[in-house]
């Protein structure tokens, strides 16, 4: 029986997972080395925001800002070939930012926050790029999964750096030791793109608006959309942003390993469609009981529902993000965009939270749209969701959509016997006028 739950576990968490132990470690290292910032700045300057245009119009100013510089950096990435050393410029120069916050000079520090909001965007997508290099469709969000729960679990230590902003030189020194760490690992581990990996007739253009690709971003535009509308209900309801540390974080790590569980064994499609229905009865929630003079829903105390309900939305678009976006750029014709499209994909997570921030903002402070349609947040959820919903329903997944283009994907057929001699050969690129000039001798294979 204890052979049968191992076989099992092992089956479901560790099939086809077999990535070397260095390069995981780098991974895992490079991404809490930019979590560990990205968390810090976010509690430091949106998760203390209070209600007010002065102080939130500068946080959405910055979420239109980081998704242009997403979307921007992208091309910029796919152009440099050595990833890894990429990365390794890129955190020296936010480490740079980050130790010029220590000047007390108002313009000094204005300066290392365009620092650091330059370059994380890069460290990131550069970072997705070396992850989406070493995993494969099959295996991908397991692995995406478990870099998250953990870097996100030893990241809640940046909460003391938050509260005594006196131990901030600490985090300087911590950043210091994963750069020293992530060098390190980067002797055994080197990712350097080739030109023969990055030949392509597609473009750019024809990629993003291919029917299955733009399914896929515009859903996870509109989820972000209301992610966005969601930051602003908890900012209304409570004057700052309430969130119950531990329940979030359990939730979330547990939701996020099941969520990767089920992308490589049930589907991208089934998967996603799953996780909709399950926060749409969040949002249900919401439209019925969210009020500030509730104490509870169903029983559960109003910050413990809405954390619960962060927790079913934050980490896993992450998830499904890092995924879908890592499934299409591995497509041969692809790689040459890859930094470019996870940029993308990035770019409008962060366009449609700001947007939908924003825009639930308009709705509750215009009097006409109030008089109009005083229900309208609520009525605004249920209806994208249902269009999303429908819209991802409607799809397919997204190997079983490209398997009709599995012939115009063949380069070369060899056929070879136990001994490793060439049985079979034959090139389908060529024409069929020049069908005897091989390229390579199958004789030396």
């Amino acid at each position: 029986m204890k052979r049968s739950l191992k076989d099992r576990f092992v089956k479901a968490f560790a099939r086809d997972v077999e990535i070397d132990r260095n390069i995981f470690f780098y991974l895992f290292f490079s991404f809490l080395a930019v979590v560990f910032i990205v968390e810090y700045f976010i509690l430091k300057y949106l998760v203390h925001i209070q209600r007010g245009l002065a102080r939130e119009i500068p946080a959405i100013l910055i979420l239109f800002i980081i998704s242009l510089i997403f979307l921007i950096s992208g091309f910029f990435i796919d152009i440099i070939k050595n990833k890894t050393r990429l990365y390794i410029i890129s955190l020296v120069i936010c480490l740079i930012g980050l130790s010029l916050s220590f000047h007390p000079s108002p313009i000094v520090d204005l300066f290392s926050i365009l620092i650091i909001l330059f370059t994380i965007p890069i460290l990131i997508i550069v970072w997705f790029s070396n992850l989406i290099h070493e995993t494969n469709i099959l295996n991908r969000s397991r692995v995406t999964a478990i870099i998250l729960v953990f870097s996100f679990l030893f990241s809640l230590l940046g909460l003391i750096f938050v509260f005594f902003k006196e131990l901030f030189i600490f985090l300087v020194f911590l950043e210091l030791i994963f750069l020293i760490i992530i060098v390190l690992y980067s002797k055994n581990y080197q990712y350097i793109e080739t030109e023969e990996r990055l030949k392509s007739d597609k473009k750019y253009l024809k990629i993003i608006f291919e029917k299955h690709f733009s399914r896929y971003s515009i859903s996870f535009a509109f989820l972000s959309g209301l992610l966005g509308g969601l930051l602003y209900t908890t900012l209304d309801i409570f004057g700052r942003f309430e969130i119950n540390v531990i329940a979030f974080s359990v939730i979330s790590f547990l939701y996020v390993l099941a969520a990767g569980w089920f992308f490589d064994n049930v589907g991208r499609k089934t998967t996603l469609v799953i996780g909709i229905l399950i926060v749409s009865f969040f949002y249900i929630s919401h439209s019925s009981f969210y009020h500030a003079d509730m104490p509870s829903i169903f029983g559960i105390p109003l910050n413990i529902h809405i954390s619960i309900h962060y927790a079913f939305a934050i980490l896993p678009l992450i998830l499904a993000i890092f995924t879908i976006s890592g499934d299409f750029s591995t497509e041969r014709g692809n790689l040459k965009y890859r930094g470019a499209l996870n940029g993308l994909f990035l770019a409008l997570m962060c366009f449609g939270i700001a947007l939908g921030y924003l825009l639930y903002r308009l709705i509750n402070v215009i009097p006409e749209i109030q008089n109009w349609a005083p229900n309208l947040p609520n009525l605004l959820n249920s209806f994208v969701l249902v269009i999303v919903l429908v819209w991802m329903m409607a799809g397919k997944e997204i190997l079983i959509s490209k398997e009709r283009e599995w012939a115009s994907s063949i380069k070369q057929l060899y056929v070879l016997n136990y001994h490793g001699v060439c049985l079979y050969y034959k090139n389908f690129e060529l024409k069929e006028q020049n069908k005897d000039k091989k390229e390579l001798d199958e004789d030396l294979v």
